[in-house]
């Protein structure tokens, strides 16, 4: 089926006044207004055409299959229709803008159950005012920014009035769990150089406790590295993740470390891979806190924290691990010893001057603080030893959920953060999902499309 359009527009301008701005403004204003115009009336024609054929008996009837009137379930056989006329126009809320479109009816000639085609033609879902590319849009919209802001820049730049409450319904009905089902499979898996774990704070709304803990797990791949998002949870323990990814996972792929902050609770996360590595940047800033506790001031501290920087790193070779020296691997083999002894050493300093905080840190700590230096030498390999690229993804869940005066209930923070994590990390991820909802698949084209301009 083809639709022609014919399009007569007059553009008046004064006489060597007129700047490019104006130009702009009014044939943006126009083509806007246009554009739905004409959708508008695609769909209007578009279905005017479809029940004709059908009441005809020619064409395909696909679209018209239903169930049997009074009947539970079963299927009618159909074959028959005839018109049923039109009933009141159906308001759609778009991203060209609100639309108003014709409800034409038919009714079945096997089982007399009238119906109206707008749904089953044009995917429509009853009741659904927004359409899957506002959505869309809002939900860009709104992880950018706050619900209230991100209204107020859709009706700036897209002519399209989308409430502050409308904006939150959408993004709590979304299914945000599908976007990290392809995470889990086992070749995905198997690609992994290591896992990261982080979480931060967040303001609730409506619970017992008005503090509460957005945590979330990433997987690392490929050279340069990049995240995978996993998952996100809010206000749930290290416990309960742990379970919740062991049973997601692919069975006996376990990636080669996880990496984490030192968190009360992470340490469970270490079924989840073959060993764990304490985040090297924290390691020292977290002994700070421990030699507070233990009543040093911060001139104090400084040193300590200084000396335990220097004694834990060690610079691992860049390039193919088999080209290495058998020298150098002994060079590095020597110097894990030797931190691994100096922190030893460094917590027993601790304990003989009182600091017992700061020594109990310590001993807990040097448990998983060189497994990446222990993972080279054991395979040649160089997994993530800090949360740094994690960290760039809580600076912008903070950017975005931890607003002067803002609360969330766990469901919304869980929504925006699921989100953003994909927006940032997983791109293709994301235009994937949309297009899934979208069904875009060519099936309606503009072409032959000319334009002659001439003065009026």
């Amino acid at each position: 089926m083809e639709i022609r359009i014919k399009l007569e527009a007059v553009i008046s301008l004064q006489d060597g006044e007129v700047n490019i701005n104006e130009i702009l403004h009014a044939v943006g204003e126009w083509s806007r207004g246009t554009a739905r115009k004409v959708v508008e009336g695609v769909v209007d024609v578009y279905q005017e055409e479809m029940v004709r054929l059908a009441c005809s008996g020619k064409g395909s009837m696909k679209w018209l299959g239903h169930e049997e009137r009074g009947g539970k379930g079963q299927m009618c056989l159909g074959g028959e229709y005839r018109s049923g006329g039109e009933r009141e126009r159906r308001g759609l809320r778009t991203e060209l803008g609100p639309l108003s479109v014709k409800t034409r009816q038919v009714i079945c000639g096997v089982c007399g159950k009238r119906f109206r085609v707008l749904g089953p033609l044009l995917k429509v879902e009853p009741r659904a005012r927004p359409t899957v590319g506002l959505r869309h849009m809002s939900a860009e919209t709104v992880t950018d920014m706050s619900y209230r802001k991100g209204g107020g820049r859709m009706a700036a730049l897209a002519q399209v009035e989308v409430p502050k409450s409308s904006a939150q319904r959408w993004m709590l009905a979304g299914d945000w769990d599908a976007l990290q089902k392809s995470a889990f499979k086992e070749k995905t898996w198997e690609s992994f150089q290591g896992l990261m774990a982080d979480g931060t704070g967040y303001k609730r709304q409506g619970a017992e406790t008005t503090r509460g803990q957005l945590r979330l797990i990433m997987g690392v791949k490929g050279s340069p590295k990049r995240l995978v998002p996993l998952g996100v949870w809010a206000d749930k323990s290290w416990e309960e993740i742990d379970k919740e990814m062991m049973e997601r996972k692919p069975e006996d792929v376990q990636p080669p470390v996880i990496s984490i902050d030192g968190e009360k609770g992470q340490e469970v996360l270490g079924n989840l891979a073959q060993d764990i590595q304490r985040c090297q940047w924290h390691v020292p800033h977290q002994l700070g806190f421990a030699l507070w506790e233990d009543g040093l001031r911060k001139p104090e501290r400084t040193p300590h924290i200084d000396k335990l920087s220097g004694i834990i790193k060690i610079d691992l070779p860049a390039g193919e691990y088999r080209s290495i020296s058998q020298e150098i691997r002994d060079q590095i083999q020597g110097q894990l010893l030797e931190s691994k002894g100096a922190m030893d050493a460094l917590a027993r300093s601790f304990q003989d001057k009182g600091y017992y905080a700061a020594a109990s840190y310590l001993r807990n700590a040097g448990e998983h603080t060189f497994t990446v230096v222990e993972k080279w030498l054991e395979m040649g390999y160089m997994p993530p030893k800090a949360i740094s690229l994690l960290e760039r993804v809580m600076r912008e869940m903070g950017r975005r959920i931890k607003k002067i005066g803002a609360s969330w209930k766990d469901k919304g923070v869980m929504a925006v953060a699921k989100v953003l994590m994909t927006r940032i990390y997983d791109p293709k991820r994301w235009q994937e999902y949309w297009a899934e909802l979208l069904d875009i698949r060519g099936r309606c084209v503009v072409k032959d499309c000319e334009i002659n301009f001439s003065l009026a």
